[in-house]
């Protein structure tokens, strides 16, 4: 039997919201957060994992800390970003998301459907143990599709929040929510 784990890894408070910034960093409290990472032992043996990453700043920025530690390369993978709102305007993106996170999966905008299989379809073939430094939604697209919830929005990761994912055989085996918080999203 083989067991493969996989931690997602929501990044440290940015710097600006993602209304007025398209790739902000970390704020000082982001930064703190990251750091912190080093201090959970969820994360504490990581000697077996690949360490990837969404390519946006911030969840980069918060992988610094546990790349260092371990003397890994951080691996860039766009499947891993952030929910596709390009061609949102910044005044409607939180009613926009609003309605996504209340939307049943089947009436979900093509490109963030494609944006969910691409995430789901990636992970679930992952064969060795990850690490991915991630988004609030891509947390919560992978989570609840494997509890196979009709909605893309299942939980509130707080920041730095570690979700773990064990899989046995592709089959998953075990899931343990990281953190959560009441999050507001700042646009």
């Amino acid at each position: 039997m083989s067991e493969i784990n996989l931690l997602l890894v929501r990044h440290g408070e940015a710097s600006e919201s993602w209304g007025n910034h398209p790739d902000p960093g970390l704020s000082d409290q982001g930064i703190k957060q990251s750091i912190s990472l080093l201090e959970k032992n969820m994360v504490k043996s990581l000697d077996s994992y690949n360490f990837v990453s969404s390519p946006k700043l911030r969840a980069r920025l918060t992988a610094e800390p546990l790349t260092k530690k371990f003397g890994k390369k951080l691996l860039i993978n766009e499947t891993y970003s952030e929910i596709p709102s390009n061609n949102i305007d910044n005044s409607k993106k939180r009613a926009w998301l609003t309605d996504l996170v209340n939307a049943d999966i089947a009436n979900l905008p093509e490109n963030v459907a494609l944006w969910r299989t691409n995430i789901i379809k990636h992970s679930l073939n992952i064969a060795q143990n990850t690490i991915i430094f991630t988004h609030f939604m891509v947390v919560n697209v992978l989570i609840s599709a494997l509890l196979k919830k009709n909605r893309i929005m299942y939980f509130h990761p707080d920041y730095v929040s570690v979700t773990k994912i064990t899989f046995e055989n592709y089959e998953v085996k075990s899931i343990t929510l990281g953190d959560e918080k009441k999050t507001v999203v700042n646009l």
